[in-house]
C-alpha cells in the first residue's frame, strides 16, 4: 500500500510540472528557407518566412508555442547586455538569456557546446520552456534560433529544428 501511495504521489508531481499541451511526436520535417538560411520544421508548425527571419507556431498549441530563426549581430547582444565584445559564442549565448533575465521574462539553466561551434541553451520564460541556439556565420554575426513551448516534451521538436540549421550566405 505504500508502494502505491509512492507512485501516485510521483504521478502527481510528474503531472503538476508538465503543464500545457504536450508535443506530438516528430513524424517527419520540412526544410523552410529564406535568403540567409535553412531550418527544418518538424510537421504541424505553420510557418512565416521573412526578410531575415522564419518564424512559425505548432497547430495543437498555437497561443503556447513560438519558434523563430533570425539573423542577429553578436556584438549587439553581448554589450546590449553589460558585456565586453570581443566575446565566444558561449557568452554571447549567455549574454542573451541576461538580457531576458533582465526583462525578468526569462531564466538561464545551462548550456551546451555543439559540434561546429554553436552553442545550445535550455531556460525558461514566461511561456513555459524555452531553447536557443545562436549558430555562429562570422565574428560578430550569426542566426538565433528560438523555440517556446509549453513543456519539455516539445525538445524534440528543438531537436529537429536545432540539428538542421544551413547557413546561405
Amino acid at each position: 500500500m505504500k508502494s502505491l501511495a509512492i507512485v501516485l504521489g510521483t504521478g502527481l508531481v510528474l503531472a503538476a510540472c508538465s503543464s500545457g499541451q504536450a508535443a506530438p511526436a516528430v513524424l517527419g520535417t520540412e526544410t523552410v528557407c529564406n535568403a540567409d538560411f535553412c531550418i527544418d520544421v518538424p510537421d504541424g508548425w505553420t510557418t512565416e518566412v521573412g526578410d531575415g527571419y522564419i518564424s512559425a507556431h505548432h497547430d495543437i498549441a498555437p497561443e503556447s508555442t513560438f519558434l523563430t530563426a533570425g539573423l542577429i549581430n553578436f556584438e549587439a547582444i553581448v554589450e546590449s547586455a553589460g558585456g565586453t565584445w570581443p566575446a565566444a559564442t558561449d557568452e554571447v549565448a549567455r549574454a542573451f538569456w541576461t538580457l531576458l533575465e533582465q526583462a525578468d521574462v526569462g531564466e538561464y539553466e545551462r548550456s551546451q557546446r555543439v559540434v561546429g561551434g554553436a552553442e545550445r541553451t535550455w531556460g525558461t520564460h514566461t511561456d513555459g520552456t524555452m531553447w536557443h541556439l545562436v549558430y555562429p556565420t562570422d565574428p560578430s554575426r550569426g542566426i538565433g534560433v528560438e523555440m517556446r513551448a509549453p513543456n519539455d516534451s516539445w525538445e524534440t521538436h528543438a531537436d529537429a529544428v536545432f540539428g538542421s540549421v544551413t547557413p546561405l550566405r
